[in-house]
């Protein structure tokens, strides 16, 4: 009696994983369905106000003029998402605009940390609140939090695009002059993004890297996890964001022009992650690499401030080659 019930039991577990597989297996298929273009924005627009004075960005003070604008969009029904843009302070035509995509514990006001430079280029610029950070905050515990950041990965692309739809609408936009700054996770979250969604006509992918395995080996990612999970972190990446793996959507950012800086002392994105997604991703392409620990963490945040500036001219140089 008692083996039947031992082999009862393990035939339960072993059909429950089965079942568990295949439900993981369809999910990872169609992670990035659902993104409609044709349903409504329900946008909100504030009145653009100009902003002057000075910010202080990477320990480093430098001139703010620009004119902020608060934007909600409907990404899905019922689900709003905040963004931040700034204006260039006069425009005798539509401006070209960067859709920027911040790090995993920034949130959209950090684009009016650096917006001025790109503003007084004449570019737009526009940030919001990924699911999780900002006005879009989740509360849970690890399992809720796990699944959350999960969900955050097809949301952020999908919210991008939704964004993207809303910038074809307005008539001081140039519709043909739309690039992708992804900052960290952004960049990351920018590869997908980049598969997918063509509007982009070109992108400067900052301290991003690809390889979920090689990203959990970070000094810094391990310093900050339990001594418990650190024999399983890589494993367990790797199968829970499988679908959001950069190495995976690479190949599919061919024809659009990519740019990638990279710290050569990063301890988050470490260097070997950075050479990983640069190889997989498809041409025309460009690596730089600059003498800096991963940008919140660099000391010397001049050299941060010039990694910006070097990003803002390639894309003034790719603006007038369009």
């Amino acid at each position: 009696m008692l083996k039947r019930l031992i082999v009862g039991a393990v035939l339960l577990a072993g059909l429950a994983i089965v079942i568990f597989l295949a439900l993981k297996i369809h999910a990872d298929r169609h992670f990035y369905d659902g993104y409609d273009p044709h349903a409504p924005l329900n946008a909100r627009a504030s009145d653009p106000e100009p902003v002057e004075g000075t910010v202080k960005a990477f320990g480093q003070s430098t001139p703010a003029r620009y004119r902020r604008q608060r934007i909600e969009i409907e990404a899905r029904p019922g689900e709003r998402v905040p963004a931040i843009m700034t204006l260039p302070f006069s425009a005798d035509a539509p401006s070209p605009v960067i859709v920027l995509l911040h790090g995993s514990h920034q949130e959209k006001e950090f684009v009016e940390k650096i917006c001025t430079p790109f503003n007084e280029a004449g570019f737009a610029m526009v940030c919001f609140d990924q699911y999780m950070r900002g006005e879009r905050k989740v509360e849970g515990g690890l399992l809720a939090m796990a699944l959350a950041f999960r969900e955050r990965c097809w949301k952020t692309v999908h919210d991008a695009r939704r964004l993207i739809d809303y910038l074809m609408t307005r008539p001081d936009i140039a519709h043909d002059r739309i690039y992708l700054v992804g900052a960290s996770y952004g960049a990351i979250t920018g590869t997908a993004l980049l598969a997918q969604e063509k509007r982009i006509k070109a992108a400067d992918l900052v301290v991003g890297g690809g390889n979920l395995r090689l990203l959990s080996k970070a000094p810094e990612v391990r310093r900050e996890l339990p001594g418990w999970i650190l024999p399983w972190a890589g494993p367990l990446l790797a199968f829970a964001l499988a679908p959001a793996e950069p190495l995976v959507h690479a190949p599919a950012t061919a024809g659009i022009p990519v740019l990638m800086q990279n710290g050569s002392k990063d301890g988050v994105v470490i260097p070997e992650s950075g050479k990983a997604l640069f190889a997989a991703l498809g041409e025309p392409k460009e690596l730089r690499w600059y003498p800096v620990n991963h940008p919140d963490r660099e000391e010397k945040g001049e050299e941060v401030i010039k990694m910006l500036m070097d990003g803002l001219g390639w894309l003034v140089q790719r603006d007038a080659i369009r």
